[in-house]
């Protein structure tokens, strides 16, 4: 199951990095100086919270529920405080990484969510 999410998280990012990289080539949009961090840290942090939401579901499914809106809150506050750092370092791209950011994150918190959803049917989570 661990590994199943791993895959999930790493097709989220590859498409994420493919579109930006393709509109960028394509001349659709010019990509900021900052937007493969942006990418890598919506990575890490979904995969670090998604694991362990894992884990949790399977040792201690009575609490799931509550550890799923704590991550939901412990997500928002690191990246608020990664696009903070984003705006200190260069305000001149702010715009554009604050939407990457937030496209990055509705992607990959959806992905999450069907992931953790999915209690059987297509074989997602076993």
């Amino acid at each position: 199951m661990k590994f199943r999410y791993l895959i999930l998280m790493l097709l989220v990012f590859a498409g994420l990095f493919g579109a930006g990289w393709l509109g960028n080539t394509w001349a659709w949009w010019t990509l900021p100086d900052g937007w493969i961090l942006v990418l890598i840290f919506l990575l890490i942090a979904m995969l670090v919270v998604g694991l362990n939401l894992l884990r949790i579901r399977k040792n201690q499914p009575q609490v799931f529920v509550q550890f799923y809106l704590l991550s939901i809150a412990v997500k928002m506050v690191a990246g608020l405080a990664f696009i903070f750092f984003l705006i200190w370092d260069n305000p001149a791209e702010a715009a554009p990484l604050a939407a990457l950011f937030m496209v990055g994150y509705i992607l990959f918190t959806g992905a999450e969510v069907l992931f953790l959803n999915n209690t059987g049917g297509n074989g997602l989570v076993d």
